[in-house]
């Protein structure tokens, strides 16, 4: 089984390495190609660079868009057409840096980028929000965690994204936990009440049941 990561920028690079440590295949691709070759030539046999957004998809049953919030509309609109029938997880967080080089939100206050996302996809695809909840620094240590996996929580409204997500999450090492629908996006978010924390199952439950 193959998955397509597009983005391999900081937070993309280190989700496709945990991805390749658990035995995942990858059609990586990336703006900049010498990025993606580097990584490529890090992770080895498993890590292939794809021409281009749309040769990635080819042949993976799902998509890691690991993307500035800022361009992912213009990349969701190039591909639509393969994505009718994918997983779409996005780790994107609706911010930018503004002109001082502090983060600023690109989204209304209150506004789901889960539910944004969801309307720039085409009709098939099904949607996760995921692997965006812990900065790329945080994610690549919480990731070699002893003894019990930390936990990753995702949210989305489909069950198939759901089912897949959850195998993704397992396969970087850490255990998936469901924060809700699509609609609770934000609280996985920069801001988030559930944004970078390493915790276990037991407590992510119970932050779970506290909402």
């Amino acid at each position: 089984m193959a998955t397509a990561l597009i983005g391999t920028g900081g937070l993309g690079s280190v989700i496709a390495r945990q991805l390749a440590s658990g035995g995942e295949n990858l059609r990586l691709y990336n703006a900049d190609r010498k990025t993606a070759r580097t990584l490529a030539a890090q992770i080895g046999p498993a890590a292939v660079v794809a021409a281009d957004n749309r040769d990635a998809l080819q042949g993976a049953d799902a998509v890691v868009l690991a993307l500035r919030f800022t361009v992912l509309k213009g990349v969701i609109e190039e591909i639509a057409g393969a994505l009718a029938d994918k997983v779409v997880v996005v780790p994107s967080n609706p911010v930018t840096i503004d002109a001082q080089g502090n983060l600023a939100r690109v989204l209304p206050k209150g506004q789901s980028s889960g539910k944004v996302v969801t309307g720039w996809l085409p009709a098939g695809a099904g949607l996760a929000m995921a692997f965006g909840t812990m900065r790329a620094d945080l994610l690549e240590s919480a990731g070699r965690r002893p003894l019990k996996p930390a936990v990753l929580f995702y949210v989305t409204d489909d069950d198939r994204a759901g089912q897949e997500v959850q195998r993704l999450i397992q396969t970087a090492d850490f255990e998936p936990v469901k924060a809700g629908g699509i609609e609770q996006s934000g609280r996985l978010e920069v801001g988030g009440d559930l944004h970078d924390l390493v915790v276990g199952s037991t407590e992510a439950r119970s932050l779970i049941g506290e909402a």
